[in-house]
């Protein structure tokens, strides 16, 4: 059975020790690995108590309504290439600004001038910079942030996970009291069941499970804005040692690659360039302006399921800042990760291509 996009499935019973794993990629920083990125978005408000902080307004619902300590995030704009909206940001900072937070999207790195502004605008007015890395953790080094996280389980099959790592001391994070009994590893049973279903050892309708992710990412949310935060457990740990980086920074730079030869549908636009040497994808990302038609087509002909981050118009406050709206209404993601072959990508390809309004 062929079905591509959603959450990665995870088969228990090919589980081996791997070399170079996440935990070897971040050695050189002080990093505190706990169950997900909301509960890292939670600790980093720690060091932005009470103050304000700049936060793109192009961001998923853990960042817009996921900071606590009375920490009151203020949106800026981000250009529909993901660049910052410098004027925007500037005009925001106030004497009660704390800091600014960064996101660095679909594998693609803040631009090297960019990072420069970012710190002459951090040594003037004294901020903090918050570096998001969930979606290019794998990309290189932290470009600009005095802290940077991940939410490092959407990079493999793992039930939970996320990070904070800077090269600075992370002494001041109060993580006492955290314990491992996350909510996250509520996961475990539709990744389960969802390897089962690929390899046909149960009878189950694979749009079902699909719906099974769905029930268990509501209810995440849900907890989400609850003040819990967790440690990573230990099942966590091992199944990280069982992912080796390398290769799967290889497959799916090849696949973003050379999906971008095969799709040809004049309904879609790149949304990044081409990534820089050395960059990992997440996955790629283009605009559609016909999103919603295309996502359903996929699904129901050909059991692909695009991502979409984010939907953002759909966001108070941020659905009228800048080109946050439309974002949200056109950006479709296509999977090019480790699961997938280059067979995969011309089949998804040939999907795309196919689809006529």
């Amino acid at each position: 059975m062929r079905t591509m996009g959603y959450d990665f499935n995870l088969d228990v019973r090919n589980l081996s020790i791997k070399e170079y794993t996440v935990f070897d990629y971040l050695r050189g920083y002080n990093c505190i690995y706990t169950d997900s990125g909301r509960t890292c978005i939670k600790l980093l408000s720690q060091l932005a108590a009470d103050k304000e902080l700049l936060v793109p307004a192009f961001s998923c619902y853990s960042v817009i309504y996921g900071f606590r300590y009375g920490v009151k995030p203020v949106f800026y704009a981000v250009n529909d290439d993901f660049s910052i909206d410098f004027n925007d940001l500037e005009a925001k900072i106030t004497k009660d600004t704390a800091g600014i937070y960064i996101t660095n999207y679909f594998g693609h790195l803040l631009s090297d001038s960019d990072a420069e502004r970012i710190n002459q605008i951090k040594k003037e007015h004294g901020l903090l910079v918050f570096e998001d890395n969930t979606q290019s953790v794998f990309s290189g080094e932290i470009k600009v942030g005095d802290y940077a996280l991940s939410s490092i389980r959407k990079w493999f099959p793992v039930p939970d996970g996320g990070v904070i790592y800077s090269d600075n001391s992370l002494a001041a994070i109060d993580i006492r009291g955290l314990t491992k009994d996350s909510k996250q590893c509520d996961k475990l049973y539709p990744q389960i069941m969802k390897s089962m279903i690929l390899k046909d050892m149960v009878d189950y309708p694979v749009g079902k499970i699909a719906e099974l992710f769905a029930e268990v990412e509501e209810e995440l949310n849900q907890y989400s804005d609850s003040n819990e935060m967790f440690i990573m457990g230990d099942f966590t740990k091992f199944m990280f040692t069982c992912n080796s980086v390398p290769p799967m920074i290889k497959k799916r730079q090849d696949n973003e690659k050379y999906l971008r030869t095969l799709i040809d549908s004049p309904y879609l636009r790149q949304a990044i360039p081409e990534l820089s040497t050395g960059e990992c994808p997440f996955n790629m990302p283009m605009y559609c302006t016909c999103r919603d038609e295309m996502w359903n087509y996929l699904v129901e002909k050909y059991n692909i399921y695009p991502s979409v981050l984010w939907r953002t118009h759909l966001y108070d406050p941020v659905k009228d800042i800048g080109p946050t709206g439309r974002m949200g209404r056109e950006i479709i993601s296509f999977p090019v990760d480790q699961r997938y072959s280059k067979e995969d990508m011309e089949y998804l390809a040939d999907a795309v291509n196919s689809f006529r309004l």
